[in-house]
This record gives structure tokens, C-alpha cells and sequence, in this order.
């Protein structure tokens, strides 16, 4: 188990190595937590266990039976499209906060993550593409200091990072120009059109989502 913080208390250091499990597949989706093994694996007692697994399930990381089991959440596609609608408001919000202040270094690292992975658009590698994705849009969300809201982003990208460990779901030689619109509509400073912008892009993965849905019901 790592060494505890100065900061961090047991629990803390227990709920964080519990995420981390979960999120690096480590623990997967419909796993049984049993308190037993892991108690043993973390070189702790029950106790600050329990209260990890009940704060993860407040994060709807980790789901109880009726019986008090606890097991790893699963994500079907209805609760992935329910998490990009709720990232659609939340950062196309980050997006108009962000367009009147945002410092030039600020775009110009932006800029260089996106241009960065053209060539990996031109190769179709997914995986240095999808890299360059989540950075964007995980720096996006540190730039705001409204500590409510990326918390709030933070629980949906924690979750969304478990759900969508299958890949790109839509091609970057769409999304590619979508992000360069968004960081050109920041460096503008127009937080009417970064807002849009960034609520379009998101919500055409809903789209998708949802077109899949339809087929499964479909077959």
C-alpha cells in the first residue's frame, strides 16, 4: 500500500487505492468486493475498507446488493449516454468560464496537444489519439478554479475512464477539427461559440450512442 500523506488520512489513502483498482481494471466491471481479500491485499483492517467501499458507492463506482455485497459497478450504454449529457453541460459551461481569461499559454499548450496528434489521426493510431483526447479535455478542466464544478467533472471523467476503456468512439478524422474549432473559439475569447462548440462535440458521440442503442433494441 502506498505511503500515507501528511494530508491524507487512512480512509482517504484506502478509498484512493480502491479507485485506482477499479479504474485501471485492476478490479473489473461486476467484481465481487470481498472485504476478506482485500482487506489482506491492502495490509488493512475493515474498517476504513468499509467506509472506502461506501464512499465509492456515493460515486457510483461501486454498487449494493440487498444483501450488503458490494460489487464494481457496470456501465451499459443508457448510463455512458447519461454521463456525456451530463459532460455536454458541464464543459461546454468550463468552455464560456474559460473563453474571456484564458491566458495565451494556456491555448498555445491546447493547440500543441491537438496538432501533436495529427499524425497519429493519419496513421489511425487510436491509442496516441485517444491520449491526446482526454488531455484536452482533462486540461480544460483544470484551468477552471470553481472547485464544485471540477469535482463534478472530475467523478464523470473518473467514471467515463472505466466505461469507454474500448476505444475511440468516434473517428479522429471527425473530432480532430471539432477540438481545433473549440480552441480557436477560446483564443477568440467568445464564450458564446466555445460554449457550442464544445456542446456540439460532445453531443454528437450522444447521437452515436443512441443510434446504437436503437440497433441493439432493433435486434
Amino acid at each position: 500500500m502506498r505511503t500515507r500523506s501528511n494530508t491524507n488520512t487512512l480512509e482517504d489513502e484506502v478509498y484512493l487505492q480502491l479507485r485506482e483498482m477499479i479504474l485501471s481494471g485492476d478490479l473489473v466491471s461486476g467484481e465481487k468486493l470481498v472485504q476478506e481479500d482485500l482487506s489482506e491485499r491492502l495490509g488493512v483492517s475493515r474498517t476504513p475498507l468499509r467506509s472506502a467501499i461506501a464512499k465509492l458507492e456515493g460515486e457510483d463506482f461501486v454498487r449494493m446488493t440487498s444483501r450488503s455485497e458490494a460489487y464494481v459497478a457496470e456501465f451499459g450504454t443508457r448510463q455512458i449516454v447519461d454521463l456525456f449529457e451530463v459532460r455536454a453541460v458541464l464543459e461546454g459551461l468550463i468552455c464560456r468560464l474559460l473563453a474571456p481569461t484564458i491566458e495565451q499559454k494556456h491555448i498555445l499548450y491546447l493547440r500543441s496537444v491537438i496538432t501533436a496528434a495529427q499524425p497519429a489521426v493519419e496513421t489511425g493510431d487510436t491509442q496516441a489519439y485517444r491520449d491526446a483526447d482526454v488531455e484536452f479535455h482533462t486540461y480544460l478542466t483544470k484551468l477552471v478554479t470553481q472547485g464544485n464544478l471540477t469535482k463534478m467533472l472530475d467523478s464523470v471523467h473518473a467514471i467515463m475512464s472505466m466505461s469507454l476503456s474500448q476505444g475511440i468512439l468516434r473517428s479522429p478524422e471527425e473530432t480532430h477539427p471539432e477540438h481545433l474549432a473549440i480552441i480557436d473559439a477560446l483564443e477568440a475569447k467568445d464564450p458564446d461559440q466555445a460554449e457550442r462548440l464544445m456542446i456540439q462535440h460532445i453531443r454528437k458521440t450522444i447521437e452515436l450512442l443512441r443510434r446504437r442503442i436503437a440497433d441493439e433494441e432493433g435486434n
